[in-house]
C-alpha cells in the first residue's frame, strides 16, 4: 500500500503538464470553430442583405418619377447593418448595380451603371474583403486555413425590374 501511495505522489506534476497540452489544443479548436462560424455568418449576412436590398430596389415604381435604382439599393443595403455590423466593417463593403437590356448582354458583360427604360435586368453585387482574426498564425496548418479564408467575398443577384415590363 505504501508503494502505491509513493508512486501516486511521485507523479504530482504530470496532471498539470498534461492539462497544459490539452488546453492549448482545446483553445486552438475553439478559435478555429469561431473563425469558421464568423466566415459563414459573413456570407449569410451578405446574402440576406443583398437579396433584400435588390428586391426592394427592383420593385420601385418609376412610372411617376425617375428612380435611382443604385442609390435605392445602396441605401437599403446599408440600412440593414444592425444585422451584421458586429462582424463586418461597412467601410470595407463595395456595392455595385449594373443594368442590361437582355440576359445575353449580361453574359457578355455589356451592362452599364446607368439605368434607362430599355434595360430590364438589374445585376446587383456586393463585395467584401474578408480578413480572419489570425490569432494562431504561427502554426503551418493555421496558415493554410487562413489563406483559404482570406480573400474577397463577392455575392451577386439578378433581378428583372418590374416597372420596365
Amino acid at each position: 500500500m505504501r508503494r502505491l501511495f509513493k508512486r501516486i505522489v511521485a507523479q504530482d506534476g504530470v496532471i498539470a503538464i498534461e492539462f497544459s497540452f490539452i488546453y492549448i489544443i482545446f483553445i486552438a479548436f475553439v478559435f478555429i470553430i469561431f473563425e469558421v462560424n464568423k466566415f459563414i455568418f459573413t456570407i449569410t449576412a451578405m446574402d440576406y442583405s443583398l437579396s433584400e436590398a435588390a428586391r426592394h430596389s427592383a420593385y420601385q415604381d418609376n412610372s411617376t418619377m425617375s428612380v435611382a435604382y443604385k442609390q435605392v439599393f445602396e441605401n437599403y443595403f446599408f440600412k440593414q447593418n444592425a444585422f451584421w455590423v458586429m462582424f463586418i466593417d461597412p467601410k470595407d463593403i463595395q456595392v455595385e448595380a449594373k443594368f442590361c437590356v437582355s440576359m445575353s448582354d449580361a453574359v457578355k458583360g455589356k451592362c452599364s451603371a446607368i439605368y434607362d427604360n430599355q434595360k430590364r435586368l438589374a445585376l446587383y453585387s456586393v463585395s467584401y474583403k474578408y480578413r480572419p482574426l489570425k490569432i494562431m498564425s504561427e502554426a503551418a496548418w493555421s496558415e493554410s486555413l487562413f489563406s483559404e479564408l482570406d480573400g474577397l467575398l463577392t455575392r451577386k443577384v439578378t433581378y428583372m425590374i418590374e416597372s420596365s415590363r
